[in-house]
């Protein structure tokens, strides 16, 4: 029988039988290796899932080993050669380089701490860790005196703003401080109570400078949130009161109560919605009074023009009519002055020679400036010694004439500063529906002027183009437009 196998092995039978033997080994022996190469451990997916989720999560590391870090390493305690485990500790290394970054821009300084220590145990290049850790080291040394702050800021006799000064200087090199974060927050959680009392009693502008003061502090604060909302809702109530009294005031402006629309602008504080809106509404007030002033010296009523000028101060002490109205009235209490009492010898003696320089100072453009030198100021000096003078009164109709006429040439010429200054002159000697229509035509090209340069950027400038609108025609219809629109471009220009 054994000499049968052993004839029946011989021959091709053989060869083939240790092929098939060879075969079956290899199939034997790879079937682990296929199985942990080309099918992974179900196991090892599971951890090197959870790793990645923790990545994302920011969970980098963590004691109970669920950070990203201990997950990683575990898979490769497992299988030292797995690419996926060896790329996510690379990742979580520089995940905890660009938090410590962020630590210490932040001033969080044991945040910056304990990553940079873990980027270090991560074998993190020290090309990248050295000037993260001199500047740990830095902020340390700054924050060497926290203690010393901390015990100043509640020692007796400091008041909240000082304590509260202090706590930012410690928290401005140690964000993280607990003692300081806990002092901030009482001070700020005591601010809160009062802004609250201020509601409850309707002083909302108070209230709001508190609330927004500590949004500025710490817009995190955990007391806040029904304070802002409380605020939300006090300013929109405010928004509509003052609509509401903006809406009175310019009906009391157009009927002429002008006293009483100066009285609503004026119960408008800055920072409340509408005190963009009253601000310009005592403007426009202020020009109509500085104008009235003029007409009331030049008619010798000073005790009224002193009056209106007064209001014109009060409720926009930098109108540009105040100037002219004051010295309109200085000329007229010496025109008066001369009136009263008969001309002197000299005085009269004076006349011919004031009659020359007016003439002169009409044929040079001297209509209103430079101040005693001008045609308006010699024929006021020269009205008051010889009031009936045929001279005079032929004079004064040449200077109504030649200042119309410059005005109307500078205009077309688009020379608007010598335009302003010709009509300057010319409505101080004529009150009529032509003056009225001159101021209307200076009006305009300063608001297509403002319109420019509002276009150009020029902010700065189209805010004086504005004034000049205002002085010559406070109720213009485009003046309202104009200023929004320039408001809106100073908003939305970048800010350098």
């Amino acid at each position: 029988m054994r000499d049968g196998w052993v004839e029946w092995l011989r021959g091709p039978r053989l060869g083939w039988l240790l092929a098939a033997l060879v075969v079956l080994l290899v199939l034997v022996v790879g079937r682990s290796w296929i199985s942990e190469r080309l099918v992974p451990d179900p196991r090892m997916n599971r951890q090197l899932e959870q790793a990645q989720a923790a990545l994302v999560a920011g969970r980098l590391s963590a004691s109970d080993g669920s950070g990203a870090r201990e997950l990683f390493e575990s898979v490769l305690a497992s299988d030292p050669d797995q690419m996926r485990a060896k790329q996510g500790l690379l990742a979580v290394r520089e995940a905890a380089i660009a938090r410590a970054q962020a630590a210490l821009a932040a001033h969080k300084l044991g945040q910056a701490s304990e990553n940079l220590a873990l980027a270090a145990a991560l074998s993190a290049p020290q090309v990248q860790l050295q000037p993260l850790q001199a500047r740990l080291r830095d902020l340390q040394e700054a924050s060497s005196d926290t203690k010393g702050l901390l015990a100043r800021a509640i020692s007796p006799g400091v008041d909240e703003d000082e304590a509260l000064a202090l706590y930012r200087q410690i928290l401005a090199v140690d964000a993280d401080n607990p003692a300081a974060i806990e002092g901030r927050d009482l001070l700020l959680s005591s601010r809160l109570v009062r802004a609250e009392k201020l509601f409850d009693a309707g002083k909302v502008s108070e209230a709001r400078a508190i609330v927004e003061a500590v949004i500025a502090e710490d817009p995190a604060h955990t007391d806040l949130p029904p304070l802002r909302a409380r605020l939300g809702e006090a300013l929109a109530a405010l928004q509509a009161r003052q609509a509401r009294e903006l809406e009175q005031a310019a009906r009391d402006e157009r009927a002429g109560s002008y006293d009483r629309a100066a009285k609503r602008y004026l119960g408008f504080s800055e920072g409340d919605p509408g005190y963009g809106q009253a601000r310009e509404g005592l403007e426009r007030l202020a020009a109509r009074m500085a104008r009235r002033a003029q007409r009331q010296a030049a008619d010798f009523q000073f005790r009224r023009a002193q009056a209106s000028l007064e209001k014109a101060r009060l409720w926009n002490p930098g109108s540009p009519g105040i100037a002219a109205a004051e010295r309109s009235m200085q000329l007229s209490r010496q025109a008066q002055a001369r009136l009263i009492r008969p001309a002197n010898r000299s005085e009269r003696a004076r006349l011919p020679t004031l009659l020359a320089e007016a003439e002169q100072a009409i044929g040079r453009g001297d209509f209103i400036t430079p101040p005693g030198e001008s045609a308006w100021d010699k024929l006021r000096v020269a009205a008051a010694i010889a009031p009936r003078s045929k001279d005079v009164a032929r004079l004064e109709r040449e200077l109504t004439a030649a200042s119309r006429k410059c005005f109307d040439q500078a205009l077309d010429a688009g020379q608007l500063k010598r335009a302003q200054s010709c009509l300057e002159a010319y409505v101080v000697q004529e009150a009529s529906p032509a003056a009225d229509q001159a101021r209307r035509r200076m009006a305009e090209r300063w608001l297509a002027y403002a319109d420019e340069r509002i276009g150009a950027s020029d902010f700065a400038e189209a805010e004086i183009a504005l004034a000049h609108v205002r002085h010559w025609q406070p109720a213009h219809p485009g003046l309202a437009g104009a200023i929004t629109r320039l408001r809106t471009a100073r908003g939305a220009s970048p800010k350098r």
